[in-house]
Order: C-alpha cells, then sequence, then structure tokens
C-alpha cells in the first residue's frame, strides 16, 4: 500500500470528483486515476463506484476511509512533533562510552543535555573501544566516545583530548623514589595492565616490542578504576591513564616515576558510523561533547549534513 495512493482515495472520497481530487492534490487527472486503480489492485477491491461522472465509496471504500483518516492523523502528528522536535518520555538513543570518559569526560556535558532536553531519553553503554566498535557497525548505538585511533574504515572519528598514561606505582614499591626508570626495568616488575585487545594495551605493546623486552603481566583488566586500586594495595605497577590516577597521586596513594624515553600517551575520541544518519537530538549532543572539549569546529567541519 503506497501512502500517495491513500492520499488520492481519501480526496477523491472527500471530493466525489477524480477531477476535483486532482486539483487539490496539484497533480494530473490520470496520476490519482491511476494511483487508485493500484490502491484497488493490491487491495484486491474495488473501492469505488464509478457512473459516469458521478463516484460514490463501495461499502469496501467506507472501511477503508475510516483506517485512511486514523494514518493520516498520525502522519500530520508525526511531522508536526518532528518538526518542534517533541519527543515523548522514555523516547531517545543510546550511545557508547568507555569508563575513562563516563567518568571524567562526559558528567556535566550529560547534566546539562538532560536540562535542556528533559524529554530525551539517552541510554549509555560503558564497555571498551572494540565492544563499542561493534555495536556502532552493528547499527545498536549512535555514536560512543573510545580510544584512538581506531582506524576502522567505516568509522568516522574527531579527537577529543590526548591523555598521557604514565607509570604509576604504590610509594611504597622500591622504584618509588627513583628520579626515572628504564623500560627494561618496568618490563620485570609485575605489570596490571588493560586487556589485549584495548587500544590503550596495544600502543604499551608496542613500546616493549620496539624496546625489545617481554612485559611480566600478572593482570589483564578492563576497568582503569580496578587498575588504580590494585597498584595502590601494592600488588603490581601500571601505565594508567592520567584522569584515572591524579587524584590518587595528589593524596599521595600513588607515586608517578617517568620512563626515560617513553611516553605513553592516548586519544579519545568520538567516533560513529560513516552513512549513519543522526538525528537532531543526537546531533546536539555530539555537538555539545565536542565543543566542552574545543573541538566544535571539528564537529562542524566533520558531521555528516541533516537530511532532508
Amino acid at each position: 500500500m503506497n501512502l500517495h495512493h491513500l492520499r488520492y482515495f481519501l480526496a477523491v472520497a472527500r471530493t466525489a470528483s477524480f477531477t476535483q481530487a486532482a486539483k487539490g492534490l496539484h497533480v494530473t487527472q490520470p496520476t490519482v486515476s491511476n494511483g487508485i486503480a493500484e490502491l484497488e489492485r493490491s487491495l484486491g477491491t474495488r473501492l469505488f463506484h464509478r457512473d459516469g461522472r458521478q463516484v460514490e465509496l463501495t461499502m469496501e471504500g467506507r472501511l477503508l476511509v475510516n483506517y485512511a483518516v486514523q494514518v493520516e492523523d498520525l502522519l500530520e502528528e508525526v511531522e508536526e512533533r518532528l518538526s518542534r522536535r517533541d519527543w515523548l518520555p522514555g523516547e531517545g538513543f543510546r550511545f557508547g562510552a568507555i569508563d575513562a570518559a563516563v567518568i571524567y569526560l562526559l558528567p556535566e556535558v550529560l547534566r546539562q543535555y538532560r536540562r535542556d532536553c528533559p524529554q530525551v531519553e539517552v541510554t549509555t553503554q560503558v564497555a571498551p573501544s572494540r565492544y563499542l566498535v561493534d555495536e556502532l557497525l552493528a547499527g545498536r548505538s549512535e555514536f560512543a566516545v573510545i580510544s584512538l585511533p581506531y582506524n576502522h574504515p567505516k568509522l568516522a572519528e574527531i579527537t577529543l583530548c590526548r591523555e598521557a598514561m604514565p607509570l604509576v606505582l604504590s610509594p611504597a614499591h622500591a622504584l618509588a623514589e627513583r628520579r626515572e626508570v628504564d623500560l627494561v626495568d618496568v618490563a620485570q616488575e609485575p605489570l596490571i595492565l588493560f586487556h589485549e585487545d584495548s587500544v590503550s594495551r596495544r600502543l604499551v605493546d608496542e613500546r616493549f616490542a620496539e624496546a625489545g623486552v617481554s612485559p611480566r603481566v600478572v593482570m589483564e583488566m578492563r576497568s582503569p578504576e580496578a587498575m588504580r586500586q590494585l597498584v595502590e594495595a601494592g600488588l603490581g605497577i601500571s601505565f594508567l591513564p592520567a584522569m584515572t590516577a591524579a587524584a590518587a597521586v595528589a593524596a599521595g596513594r600513588l607515586r608517578i616515576v617517568p620512563v626515560r624515553g617513553v611516553d605513553f600517551s592516548r586519544e579519545i575520541g568520538l567516533a560513529w558510523r560513516r552513512g549513519r544518519h543522526l538525528g537532531p537530538a543526537v546531533r546536539r549532543l555530539m555537538g555539545a561533547i565536542c565543543a566542552a572539549h574545543g573541538q566544535a569546529a571539528a564537529w562542524d567541519a566533520a558531521a555528516p549534513p541533516p537530511r532532508a
């Protein structure tokens, strides 16, 4: 069933004339006649009695009018709501973020978005970058804040910030008083690192490989907060995101020791699937996230144009 054909049908039913219906719709009379004929073929029934210039609804036509008017009303309602950006409570979208982003980068942006758009329900999936990318590619998430670079041909990316990943350890650790250490020394210590499928772990592994040493990894984890707590407890040392370690370093529960010739850092950025339609509510939040990190111009340049 074609919506245009349904509109033609209602116009004829209201005017009792194919000619008047065509004039009111600003189309030709053959267009209306062919549309009605196609609608009758698809439904397998006659909708009008045609007797010369007289047009009268059949019993089946009168039944269809009742439903067609409801469809017309619903279309008008949704067009009006979309033009007003008027979402009902419970309607919304889903996006993903790594836990560091949820804890340190997004809270104020999300609070402001909730104040500005209280009717839009935003669901956040917190997971490692790899899983968030899978959700993007499967169309189950609108965008994600992940560790970059991910370098997937179907993803568009904007860097939000670059974050250092210093070597952190307990103040009671034997290396804590050193002004700096070599990567070879670090490799001999029990290391608590991100899981091997993460972007952050890949950066660390690449540097160890370049130095020709194999790290002594005793734990692999996905949560930087859990890693921080374990390092504080003296169960190992780690390369942690600066945002995760900052409060513990300031409080004296962790110590940062520079690694000679090595500067670990990662990028955190916004990613979305190329070619995906991003509605106004989604675009507003993505733009706010970029603006909060000084990347408004990058968003304006990279954002897909809204569809008419």
